[in-house]
């Protein structure tokens, strides 16, 4: 048993990390977020930006199982969270979470992907500050 696994309830923990960073900051919580889910899960996550000369970061996808989960930085709405359900590559429904929800459903799968992959659990542990 690692410190991982002795923390506990992993699900509730990145939850909460990933609330605190979303009240603390909500300019710099998509950045964190972006960052932290290509450490996780670099093949699953892909980061949008926006400009041409001078890039910015507007968002970010991260495919889980049969769900996309998307972070959009929208200019008069701040950042929007939404979720597609995919069936063979087509996105037949899209639903606009709270941001609490697309945190809970996110944590939940990270839970998942730490149980089978090393990188994930590196990157959850330090965001959990283990």
């Amino acid at each position: 048993m690692d410190d991982l696994e002795a923390a506990g309830d992993l699900r509730v923990q990145v939850a909460a990390a990933l609330g605190r960073e979303y009240s603390r900051d909500l300019r710099q919580f998509l950045p964190f977020l972006a960052k932290m889910l290509e450490d996780a899960m670099p093949e699953e996550t892909r980061i949008l930006t926006r400009g041409f000369l001078k890039k910015e970061l507007s968002g970010i996808e991260v495919h889980l199982a049969s769900d996309r989960y998307i972070f959009e930085d929208i200019a008069r709405r701040g950042v929007v969270a939404k979720r597609a359900h995919i069936v063979r590559g087509i996105a037949l429904k899209t639903e606009e979470l709270s941001m609490e929800e697309a945190i809970l459903g996110l944590a939940e799968a990270l839970e998942a992907r730490a149980a089978k992959n090393h990188a994930a659990r590196t990157a959850l542990a330090n965001l959990i500050g283990l």
